[in-house]
């Protein structure tokens, strides 16, 4: 085994491992083209409220409060693309998560397979309080890339989708988002009682 085989080995036997993924009946060209703007994707999050975004060299800096562990991160990301394996590495230059794997892989039949697998240092200790520094997203954030990307896929073409769905909503903190779709909702509803009752009143000035 050669030494760097062997620094390898040993970095992965100090590393845990959380992996969600997800099967999407997309091209897997198209869905790494996606997940390849990072910003874009952390912003989907739905627990994630990012504050600051900017540009760094190999990658960004950012700020942001994760809601499933009430705390606030402020750190470097580096950002590492491979076309050629359709793999990006997000590395972490602060925090206890050390690293975030993006991996496109080809399914079975049509679509492809999103991995998403996040490294932390092995905890041995469970009341250790780095605990409460675990990241519990993940597996809403893989859901939520899910349903947009099947909902761009079927709504995308509409005009003003894209521009609801990627630029305006994720640039609000997730409550922001929830209260927003409260309302649209409300007044969804508030209209269609508005139609219902006026059709009432119509059909009864008709039948009168």
């Amino acid at each position: 085994m050669s030494e760097e085989s062997a620094a390898a080995g040993t970095a992965a036997a100090q590393q845990d491992q959380v992996r969600a993924e997800t099967r999407l009946p997309l091209p897997a060209a198209a869905v790494f083209e996606f997940v390849a703007d990072i910003e874009r994707l952390l912003r989907l999050n739905p627990h994630l409220a990012i504050e600051t975004w900017q540009c760094a060299p190999d990658g960004v800096r950012f700020a942001a409060q994760n809601e499933t562990s009430g705390r606030r991160c402020e750190t470097t990301i580096r950002i590492e693309t491979t076309p050629a394996r359709r793999s990006i590495v997000l590395t972490y230059a602060g925090g206890l998560k050390q690293a975030t794997t993006l991996a496109v892989e080809a399914a079975d039949g049509d679509g492809c397979l999103l991995v998403v697998t996040e490294h932390y240092p092995i905890i041995m200790d469970a009341q250790d309080p780095r605990v409460a520094d675990v990241d519990r997203s993940l597996v809403p954030w893989v859901d939520a890339i899910r349903r947009h990307l099947l909902g761009r896929r079927r709504w995308g073409r509409l005009p003003g989708w894209r521009w609801w769905h990627e630029s305006f909503m994720p640039g609000m903190a997730p409550r922001q988002r929830r209260i927003v779709r409260m309302i649209v909702w409300v007044g969804v509803l508030e209209f269609v009682v508005f139609v219902f009752v006026a059709a009432i009143f119509w059909a009864e000035r008709q039948g009168g």
